[in-house]
This record gives structure tokens, sequence and C-alpha cells, in this order.
């Protein structure tokens, strides 16, 4: 990270270039079957997506094949990274604002 050294152009910049992402969470479900003869036998079920939907503000899941677990996985964690960026910027744009707010009540 660059610290203080990020201007909102910059970071605005890297969110533009950031790609796609998904904000929510994605877990591997497993199913326990208990056969005939006693044992208990573990399947991998259907993996699910839960995430907060935007208009009612509730917590919502769906169940996603197996075969995109992987690629579902790496959206949910590069939301984390744009978090990240969000904050870089708002921490910028104060740093920004304070300084243009410093210079004109220093010419009073």
């Amino acid at each position: 990270m660059a610290g203080n050294a990020d201007t909102t152009a910059s970071v605005l910049a890297e969110i533009a270039a950031y790609g796609e992402f998904l904000p929510g969470s994605v877990r591997k479900t497993y199913e326990k079957r208990m056969r005939k003869d006693g044992k208990v036998k573990v399947y991998e079920a259907q993996p699910i997506y839960t995430y907060t939907d935007a208009a009612s503000g509730k917590q919502k899941s769906k169940r996603i094949p197996k075969a995109a677990y992987g690629r579902v996985l790496g959206l949910t964690r590069k939301h984390k990274g744009m978090k990240k960026l969000i904050a870089r910027f708002e921490a910028a744009a104060v740093a920004e604002n304070l300084e243009d707010g410093s210079k004109k009540n220093s010419s009073r």
C-alpha cells in the first residue's frame, strides 16, 4: 500500500482496472448418509453462495454448481480487495479535502 502518496485519481484508476468481484461468501457443504451396514458415508453436496440482497438488506443463499466453486471463491476474495481500495480512496479524499481546507483557512 502506498499510504500517504495515494491520491483520489490514482486510487480511482486502480478501482476502474480492478475487474469483476462478488460480495458475499461461498462454502462447501457435505451430506452424511448412513448405510445399511451402519457405516456413515460423507458426500460432497453443492456449494452455497451467501450474500446480502441490496434491495431488501436480507441475507440470501444460492446453491452453485460444484464446477463453479473455485471461480466464485476467487471472486468473493477479490471483493475483500475492493473494500480495501475503497477505504484507501476515502482516506485519500479526506486527506485532500483537509489539505484544501487548511490552505483556505491559512490565507485569512
